[in-house]
């Protein structure tokens, strides 16, 4: 076959079989966060910088995920050591002098070129891809204590490294990825039960360790006019933002409450609700789930464990944090600082984010390409 003949051939294969749902819900979500942060920017104190970055991180990241929605997610979790190791090595660079400090977390480095980073945001793609390759190996006795063991130090590992952060988030988010993936490793329904019961357990001997900050975080969602002037201030101001903007909004770059700290960030979904109303927050919420059907449509299709691991992976870690942030914002849980999936700013956490979509539509054409047959419709072993 001539070089322009299997060009060609590529080309077809490539557009008969990529998941397009998952590749156009996210160009969406994200031109949609970068519409929010223009308005930020421009009625507030918030440099350019902040909407530049992102459209230069959506082109690089949309980039890679498509070139890495060509490699065989096989190959990828055969780099699972090199993988981690880098991802591992960079967490740990943030416990030296190298690490910036930045909202009490000691949990980001200055890379030059890349600027500020979070490794934690690369962990937890690596994270994925490595306990993927190990559950998919040991599935057939992953309900004996032998098994499971080991994954759960595997699992305990970058838990604890972001809580040393003192990233309690972002240690939240990586505990639900465990979970989930355990889950559909086949762990039984027993062991979450367990599991739940020695949290609930813990929650008092937790919460006498906890500084008086932390403590107060929750405190407020209850005892909301006692703290209305300090600790709950952020969020009250996030509700009467989001409660102005009514059914359809003030109108585009007409809100803009100068007094809410990280409306380009955390709470860059009072801005939605603010300049598009109900409507808007409406269209954020549905997009983003649009997003997780479209991971789910490459679960469905996958050809075997691995791919349904890695899928499932990538959607808890958006679907968790989707939640965690919208919770923020509606003041139905505690601030904890952490960013929407696709619409908060931060260039190389958007980067990084669609390494994770790239692994999961790789999942989706390799197993389109490979074999027909999806695990719901075979055995696998």
């Amino acid at each position: 076959m001539k070089l322009v003949d299997k060009i060609k051939s590529g080309i077809i294969s490539y557009i008969r079989y990529s998941n397009w749902l998952l590749i156009f819900s996210c160009a969406a979500a994200t031109i949609y966060g970068i519409v929010l942060l223009y308005s930020v920017v421009k009625t507030g104190n918030y440099p350019d910088r902040d909407y530049k970055n992102q459209v230069a991180a959506f082109l690089i990241g949309m980039s890679a995920a498509l070139v890495i929605s060509k490699i065989d997610y096989e190959t990828i979790c055969r780099l699972w050591p090199f993988l981690s190791g880098i991802s591992l090595f960079l967490v740990l660079l943030t416990f030296t002098p190298l690490g910036l400090e930045v909202a009490d977390d000691k949990a980001w480095l200055s890379i030059p070129v890349v600027g500020t980073f979070q490794p934690s945001e690369l962990l937890k793609i690596t994270f994925i891809i490595s306990f993927a390759t190990h559950i998919s190996k040991v599935h057939d006795s992953i309900n004996q204590l032998r098994t499971l063991i080991p994954l759960c130090i595997h699992g305990a590992l970058p838990v604890l490294l972001i809580l040393k952060q003192g990233d309690d988030g972002t240690a939240l988010v990586f505990l639900f990825i465990f979970a989930s993936m355990l889950f559909i490793g086949g762990l039984k329904p027993l062991y979450f039960l367990l599991g739940a019961t020695a949290g609930a357990s813990a929650v008092p001997f937790v919460w006498r360790m906890m500084d008086e900050a932390k403590k107060a975080r929750f405190l407020c969602l209850i005892f909301v006019e006692k703290y209305a002037n300090s600790v709950g201030w952020q969020q009250n101001l996030a509700i009467t933002a989001i409660g102005s903007g009514r059914l359809w909004g003030l109108g585009y770059m007409k809100g803009g409450n100068q007094y809410l700290y990280a409306r380009n960030n955390d709470f860059i979904f009072t801005v939605a609700g603010e300049e598009f109303g109900f409507i808007g927050g409406l269209a954020l919420f549905a997009i983003l789930l649009l997003v997780l059907l479209a991971i789910l449509r490459g679960f469905l299709a996958a050809r075997d464990l691995k791919g349904m691991l890695l899928c499932g992976g990538v959607m808890s870690m958006i679907g968790f944090q989707s939640i965690i942030n919208l919770g923020m914002n509606l003041r139905v849980l505690p601030v904890v600082g952490i960013t929407l999936p696709f619409f908060s700013k931060g260039g190389s956490s958007l980067v990084t984010l669609y390494l994770g979509i790239g692994v999961a539509l790789s999942v989706y054409y390799s197993s389109k390409t490979r074999s027909h047959d999806a695990i719901f419709s075979k055995k696998y072993s």
